[in-house]
C-alpha cells in the first residue's frame, strides 16, 4: 500500500491519519516494514512533501487447504469481498465439517488470484442460512469492521410459524446452553437486539424481515422462537413443522473504511399476488423455489 506525502510530518503522526489500528502498526514494526522512497524507516522518520511511503503488511499464512468450490461473488475490491453463500455450506472447518466449507473455497480463490492471506470473515452465517456475507482480504481490513459489527447493516428474510402481525423489536440477551450448541434467552447472556417486520402471511406461516443490531450466534432463530414464532423447520428451537428451513441474508451495507463510500447490496424481492402456501397433506411437504437473476430474488410458494 503506497501513499504520496503532501506535507512535512512525522511518520508516526501520518500513520494516525490512516485506517490502520495500533495493533497492526505494532505488527508491521515486527513483521513488516515502512519504506520511504524505497528505504526502510522507523516511525520516527520525518516525511517530506513528495516522499513515497510504502507500507509492507505482514504475510498471512493459513493451514486451510484450497478446494475448487464455485463461489458467487457479488462485489470485490482490494480489501473486501461480498459472497452470496449457498444454503447447506458451512462457513468454517469444524470437527464435523473438515472440508467443503466456505473457507476452503475462499482459499482456492485466493490461490487463483495470487492473494497470500488467511480467511477473515466479517460476519458468519449458519450452515443452513443462505445469502450475503462480507469477507475481508486482510487482517487490517477485518479489524476495522469486526471490532464493531454494528457498522455492517444486515437484513434477513425468514419463514416463521404462526401469524405475526406488524413490526417490533426484540431486545433480549442470548446465552449459550451448557449442554448443546443451542442458545437461550437469559439475563446472564450477551446483549442481542433484532428488529422485525411482517411481510405477508398465509396458512399459519409468516414471511418476516429481520434487521440485526448485534450479531449473536443463532440470533434470529433464538429471538423469533422467544416470541412464540420459531422458524419453520427449525427443530432445534421448537418448530413443530418438519418442512424446509428458510433463512436468507438479503441485504448488506457498510461504509468502506478505506474509500469512505457506502457499499450496499440488496435483493429486490418480487412476490406474486398473494403468498400461495399450499400444503400437500398426503406427503406433508413444503416446496420453496427461489430463482436468482441479476440479484433479484423471486419467491414462489407452490
Amino acid at each position: 500500500m503506497s501513499y504520496q506525502i503532501e506535507q512535512t510530518i512525522l511518520l508516526r503522526d501520518y500513520l494516525k491519519k490512516l485506517p490502520i489500528s495500533q495493533a497492526m502498526i505494532k505488527r508491521i514494526k515486527r513483521e513488516g516494514d515502512f519504506l520511504v522512497n524505497g528505504k526502510s524507516q522507523t516511525v520516527r522518520c520525518l516525511l517530506q512533501k513528495g516522499d513515497c511511503l510504502e507500507i509492507i503488511f505482514p504475510i498471512e499464512n493459513s493451514n486451510i487447504q484450497p478446494e475448487n468450490i464455485p463461489l458467487k461473488i457479488i462485489y470485490e475490491d482490494d480489501y473486501y469481498i461480498i459472497i452470496d453463500k449457498e444454503s447447506q455450506m458451512p462457513c468454517i472447518p469444524t470437527k464435523r465439517y473438515q472440508s467443503h466449507t466456505l473457507c476452503h473455497a475462499l482459499m482456492y480463490y485466493y490461490q487463483q488470484i495470487g492473494l497470500k492471506s488467511t480467511i477473515h470473515l466479517v460476519n458468519r452465517l449458519d450452515k443452513e442460512t443462505s445469502g450475503y456475507m462480507l469477507v475481508a482480504k486482510t487482517s487490517q481490513a477485518h479489524a476495522l469492521l469486526s471490532k464493531d459489527i454494528k457498522q455492517v447493516e444486515r437484513v434477513y428474510h425468514c419463514l416463521v410459524e404462526g401469524i405475526l402481525e406488524g413490526e417490533g423489536v426484540i431486545d433480549r440477551p442470548i446465552l449459550k446452553s451448557n449442554d448443546s450448541i443451542k442458545r437461550i434467552v437469559d439475563d446472564h447472556g450477551k446483549h442481542a437486539k433484532t428488529y422485525y417486520k411482517s411481510l405477508m402471511h398465509k396458512n399459519n406461516q409468516t414471511l418476516v424481515e429481520c434487521k440485526l443490531v448485534t450479531g449473536r450466534t443463532h440470533q434470529i432463530r433464538v429471538h423469533m422462537a422467544s416470541i412464540g414464532h420459531p422458524l419453520v423447520g427449525d427443530l432445534l428451537y421448537g418448530s413443530n413443522e418438519d418442512y424446509l428451513f428458510y433463512l436468507d441474508s438479503v441485504e448488506i451495507s457498510f461504509i468502506h473504511p478505506f474509500t469512505h463510500q457506502k457499499i450496499h447490496y440488496k435483493r429486490r424481492v418480487n412476490l406474486p399476488n398473494g403468498m400461495n402456501l399450499r400444503y400437500n397433506l398426503r406427503f406433508m411437504s413444503f416446496y420453496f423455489y427461489s430463482f436468482f437473476y441479476n440479484s433479484y430474488l423471486i419467491f414462489l410458494f407452490v
